[in-house]
């Protein structure tokens, strides 16, 4: 092998070559000098890290804490789905009541115009056709209008004494 492989020591230290890749990087350090000394360092610097990984004491109480905080980040989440649920539903209730009966009501007050309408319509007809009707509801439409333009002007009158 002429060319160094540098990038595959690493790979061929944990054991994660093909067997031919192996059985390449293993007659190239064979012969090699730079190589096998670049194996021994990563060699070493793996045992090392294994060393400190091991010799690190996790807390006494890093499982309750872990736990702990699980259960406190469930709750919150809970807590906000519930109340995003919560309008939701209200919304979802509104729409369905609105569509059931959302056709009723709106014939509902399409026929309430119709008929206010011809009532109208009925009023004025019978008025007009009673002349008495007619000069009493003129007279009695006056005196209204005169007795409310007295009481709001008496009723906006400023006191001057």
């Amino acid at each position: 092998m002429t060319i160094h492989p540098e990038d595959q020591l690493s790979a061929y230290i944990d054991n994660e070559l093909s067997e031919y890749e192996k059985k390449q990087v293993e007659n190239h350090i064979a012969t090699c000098d730079s190589c096998q000394a670049l194996m021994n360092e990563l060699i070493a610097m793996q045992s090392d890290l294994k060393q400190a990984f091991y010799s690190i004491q996790e807390p006494a109480d890093l499982e309750d804490r872990v736990l702990q905080s699980i259960e406190i980040e469930k709750e919150s989440v809970g807590f906000i789905k519930g109340w995003l649920l919560i309008p939701f539903l209200a919304v979802l209730v509104i729409c369905i009541i609105f569509f059931s009966i959302g056709g009723f009501l709106i014939k509902l007050i399409h026929g309430s115009f119709t008929l206010l309408t011809a009532m109208v319509y009925m009023i004025s007809h019978f008025i007009s056709s009673l002349p008495v009707f007619s000069g009493v509801t003129v007279v009695l439409s006056l005196t209204i209008l005169t007795l409310s333009i007295y009481t709001l002007r008496r009723m906006f009158q400023t006191t001057t004494s």
